[in-house]
């Protein structure tokens, strides 16, 4: 593809350059004018450069941000998570849009994503909300940038936001044990247990089924995950329905749904320790004189740990139930996720081999380890002790546990 340069009779300089085919089949050549030769030389020699490495966006007006982010959203719904979507609905919706929407793609400038921080602060929003709409954002630029509608990602030349993740605490041995203890007198109790010893995640417990558990095997399944998903609308014209789409009265796909696990890593099987199964086998138990308790209003849904009538437990309530169960064990606050670090950190810490941690956990990567070791007191406490004996003796060290 040869470009060709020449002077026109007012004495311009024009280049053009033949940069490939457009969508519609029609031949994508490019025009620069410039006063001078060398001006309209370089101009040329850009565009052959960026068709050389295949960089040059498509012939055309550029596409608002607001138009590129709606076309992302709905691209972006063939290979994610609905979860994950609706994070991103709310990102693009409540605070990209409103606040630099209008700008052309190819006009987005690295202070523009600035200014969008600022703006996102100035409303109150916090660091780690403004953190989730810049990886909202990014994730969108950069296949923005793939499909060579833009030439650079300016988030990436951004300044960005300082951010300092919570600390995590993860629950002391002792306290572990405590919380064990108190939880089989706790009505769905096990469910803790599950988490605090296996490192279950909240909608993997909620998501188990019996089918899911063999008490005589000593082993369970972690198969799927139980979540609340967005209603949609299920009418024929959202936009003349009067109701949300949480009221619709044709609403679909929304409330809690047993859904497929994150990744191919998260489906694991796990060995039940003798104590949980003893747990297990009371809990089916007390389930089954809930069934008859119930009567005819009773909800078969397998579900390891329901409600009262047999229905799935909400998430949410779930946190909550957790919240309330430490206050009333006298336990210090903590997540409910915090449980899944502490039996991180202890199969971490007793030396249990990397690999086999992450097939448990269910992790795609070795790096998932090191945010889950945490250095506990007895951990610190049991370093202090060899360290002792290392420099001054066997007797001192045990002087100074004493």
């Amino acid at each position: 593809m040869r470009s060709s340069i020449f002077q026109t009779a007012d004495g311009r300089w024009v280049g053009f350059v033949t940069m490939g085919i457009r969508p519609d089949g029609s031949v994508d050549r490019r025009k620069r004018t410039a006063p001078t030769r060398a001006d309209v030389t370089r101009k040329v020699r850009l565009l052959e450069q960026q068709r050389a490495e295949a960089s040059a966006v498509p012939a055309g007006r550029s596409p608002r941000l607001e138009d590129w982010l709606r076309d992302w959203l709905v691209a972006t719904a063939l290979r994610v998570r609905p979860s994950t979507l609706s994070g991103y609905r709310v990102d693009v919706d409540t605070h990209i849009v409103p606040a630099i929407g209008k700008h052309r793609l190819l006009a987005l400038e690295p202070e523009h994503i600035e200014h969008l921080y600022t703006e996102l602060a100035a409303k109150g929003l916090a660091p780690g909300s403004v953190h989730h709409v810049r990886r909202t954002l990014n994730k969108a630029l950069n296949d923005a940038l793939r499909r060579r509608r833009i030439v650079r990602n300016p988030v990436t030349l951004a300044h960005t936001p300082r951010y300092d993740p919570p600390e995590i605490e993860p629950l002391t041995v002792a306290e572990a044990r405590r919380l064990l203890a108190a939880a089989e007198d706790e009505r769905n109790g096990v469910a803790f247990m599950l988490a605090i010893s296996l490192g279950l995640r909240r909608g993997e417990v909620l998501g188990l089924s019996w089918k899911d558990v063999e008490l005589d095997a000593g082993r369970l399944h972690v198969r799927k995950q139980l979540e609340r998903r967005n209603w949609r609308h299920g009418c024929v014209s959202p936009i003349d329905c009067e109701e949300s789409a949480a009221k619709c009265p044709q609403r679909k796909d929304g409330g809690l749904v047993l859904s497929e696990l994150k990744t191919k890593q998260s489906r694991r099987t796990l060995p039940l320790p003798e104590p949980l199964v003893r747990a297990l086998r009371r809990h089916r138990q007390a389930q089954r004189e809930a069934q008859i308790h119930a009567g005819s209003v009773w909800h078969d849904s397998g579900l390891v740990f329901t409600n009262t009538v047999g229905r799935p437990v909400a998430p949410r309530d779930h946190s909550v139930h957790w919240t309330e169960f430490l206050e009333r064990v006298g336990v210090r606050p903590a997540r409910l996720h915090d449980a899944r670090h502490t039996a991180a950190t202890l199969l971490l810490v007793q030396g249990v081999d990397q690999r086999v941690v992450m097939g448990m956990f269910g992790w795609t990567s070795p790096a998932m380890t090191t945010r889950y070791q945490h250095v506990v007191p007895e951990l610190a406490e049991e370093a202090s002790r060899r360290m002792t004996t290392a420099l001054w003796g066997e007797g001192v060290a045990e002087g100074s546990a004493r």
